[in-house]
């Protein structure tokens, strides 16, 4: 039973390849035209500002939790 199994895994695998190559063919992506114009670095840095914020503001949660946490154990 594990023979089959893994033969279906490994051909279901060579087809969802297939499907990938038929697929990457068939449609190109392209490029926004902000990005050609240097506008594409001014939406990476504020992409990567909102991540710094979002990162320092659930270091201050867990701070607060794990204070709290601390202050009731003693």
């Amino acid at each position: 039973m594990l023979v089959f199994i893994i033969a279906g895994a490994i051909i279901g695998s060579f087809f969802v390849e297939y499907l990938v190559h038929l697929f990457a063919d068939n449609y190109e992506i392209e490029w926004d035209s902000a990005s050609e114009n240097g506008k594409g670095i001014d939406f990476a840095q504020e992409i990567a500002t909102a991540m710094r914020k979002t990162h320092r503001e659930s270091e201050r949660q867990m701070n607060k939790a794990f204070k709290v946490a601390s202050d009731a154990h003693c």
